[in-house]
């Protein structure tokens, strides 16, 4: 087998590298104080957890913001492909208003309530959004043990959550992790549920019906955008999977995935500790 030539090497993930500074150099001009927007539209703030379609989501939310000339800001998406260290950066954003403006951009998405600490919240537009943490939990397996790509830059991290994940069965994974997103859902319902400028909105309806959760987020961001692009949104909409494969990011989008995957002792536990906040966001019934 022939050896990789280590300058070709360095140079090639040098090269990477550049790559993803250049995608990330509004965060990059933001964190270090350089960044300017003449918009004077409410900041919007992203929170959601991880199978939740948080990418999807975004993507669109940066669409929608961009055209009405918001700037994008992706802090987790600058750590993670750029090899930055996502702690200090934590560090060195918390609580600073001239890194969370209030006017002009758009940030997200956050996957936990105090994952990055952001001053005068009630000064932001929020859009929160969740799913079922059962079937979140559900999904999450399959993402870890197979589906989720490995980046070039910051590898260590998700390869160990993989070797973990290929350790365990489906059901003592899920129950493994339910102290972490219990903390999550429970922090998400307490902070910012039922808040006046945070709107509530579940994967589920963006599933079930895609064009009046577009109708409902665009409306309560106040966002005027062309209606070329909300129809061109609408259009490019399509959560049907064929065939569901492991493998795949998008394997699976029904809700109740958890009640098809999981044993019923294990959706039993889960029922149990998520009771509350199952209650609180309407899940309970299913």
């Amino acid at each position: 087998m022939k050896e990789l030539n280590p300058e070709k090497y360095n140079r090639f993930f040098k090269l990477i590298k550049e790559a993803k500074m250049a995608k990330y150099s509004n965060e990059i001009q933001l964190l270090n104080y350089q960044h300017k927007s003449e918009n004077n539209h409410s900041s919007i703030l992203f929170y959601t957890t991880f199978k939740c379609a948080s990418v999807y989501v975004a993507d669109i939310l940066i669409k929608l913001t961009k055209n009405v000339g918001m700037t994008p800001i992706n802090l987790n998406g600058y750590a993670w492909e750029t090899g930055e260290l996502k702690e200090k950066l934590q560090v060195q954003t918390a609580f600073d208003p001239k890194i969370f403006k209030t006017g002009g951009y758009f940030y997200g998405s956050f996957r936990e309530f105090d994952e990055w600490q952001i001053p005068n919240l009630d000064r932001f537009r929020i859009i929160l959004m969740l799913r079922d943490p059962r079937d979140i939990l559900t999904s999450l397996y399959f993402s870890h043990a197979y589906s989720h790509a490995i980046p070039l830059l910051n590898q260590e991290e998700l390869l160990e959550l993989r070797e973990r994940a290929l350790r365990m069965s489906i059901d003592e994974y899920v129950i493994e992790n339910i102290p972490k997103y219990l903390k999550i859902y429970r922090q998400y319902c307490q902070k910012l549920l039922n808040k006046p400028n945070v709107l509530f909105m579940t994967y589920e309806k963006m599933v079930m019906d895609f064009d009046t959760w577009l109708d409902t987020v665009i409306e309560f961001l106040l966002l005027k955008v062309s209606p070329q692009l909300t129809s061109k949104i609408k259009e490019e909409a399509d959560f049907s999977v064929k065939e569901e494969n492991i493998y795949a990011h998008k394997r699976q989008v029904i809700p109740g995935e958890h009640q098809r995957k999981l044993k019923s002792k294990t959706i039993e536990i889960l029922n149990s500790n998520f009771a509350e906040i199952l209650d609180v966001l309407g899940y309970s019934k299913f």
